[in-house]
């Protein structure tokens, strides 16, 4: 019996796939996923490299997923809710808010808050 040989990992691809997967558990497109980094939403399968920008805000949100998981502990339907409804404490829309730069940092510092709370 042969054994199988391990694929070497290859962190761009790990990122994408990581990325795309946060948005969807997160209720948004492709295109909103590819605005938060600043990518075309048709490059996002393609790998990305976690040192490029892009990169590092695919971490950010990433980070903001894990924020917000624990948080509200994990419920897929109360996240979305969360990303997708108007907050008075960041002060607008998650999901609209992290489209841009300042945005995702402002709510990752609110989670970042929160989550030093409990």
């Amino acid at each position: 019996m042969a054994l199988l040989q391990a694929q070497p990992v290859d962190n761009k691809t790990v990122l994408s796939e990581a990325l795309l997967n946060t948005g969807k558990a997160l209720g948004m497109t492709q295109t909103q996923v590819g605005n938060v980094i600043g990518k075309d939403r048709t490059t996002l399968g393609r790998g990305l490299s976690p040192t490029s920008k892009a990169g590092e805000l695919a971490l950010l949100f990433i980070r903001c997923y894990r924020s917000l998981f624990v948080l509200i502990g994990g419920k897929p339907e109360d996240m979305k809710h969360w990303m997708h409804t108007n907050n008075r404490h960041t002060g607008g829309i998650p999901a609209e808010q992290i489209q841009t730069v300042q945005g995702l940092n402002h709510v990752l510092e609110y989670l970042d808050a929160m989550r030093g709370k409990i």
